[in-house]
């Protein structure tokens, strides 16, 4: 099965006027985008963003409902998926966040399904990403 990274939004977010208000823009895309048959999205249906702030020293904070966890299939690679499909939509098309921290329900997350330490902001993993349509 090939999952969906949303990886570039330069043509599908329109500009915001604030840093935070374009990373919103950025997650809540990422977050609810269909991707096209035959992918299939990495973060459980029904999760939503909570709130987003960047510090001045560039570390964004997502914050996710619970939805992320509950709906979450589980397994090392779906979770380092799911994780990576946001923290690389933020940092790859947000240059004031280095790196991205994951919030559950307001609340520091130990982990989504037991197998990505969230406890620390994360940088961005390319490791991950196909570019375009190879195979």
């Amino acid at each position: 099965v090939d999952v969906w990274l949303v990886h570039a939004w330069s043509d599908d977010v329109p500009l915001a006027e604030t840093v935070v208000e374009q990373g919103r823009q950025i997650v809540t895309a990422q977050l609810t985008e269909v991707p096209p048959a035959p992918y299939v999205s990495v973060i459980p249906a029904g999760t939503t963003l909570r709130a987003f702030y960047v510090t001045d020293r560039g570390d964004a904070f997502v914050d996710l409902s619970s939805e992320v966890v509950r709906g979450h299939p589980g397994g090392s690679l779906n979770e380092l998926l799911t994780v990576y499909a946001i923290v690389n939509a933020v940092t790859a098309n947000l240059p004031a966040a280095r790196r991205v921290q994951i919030l559950v329900d307001g609340k520091e997350a130990d982990t989504i399904a037991g197998h990505v330490d969230l406890r620390r902001p994360l940088t961005r993993d390319d490791s991950l990403v196909r570019e375009g349509d190879e195979k």
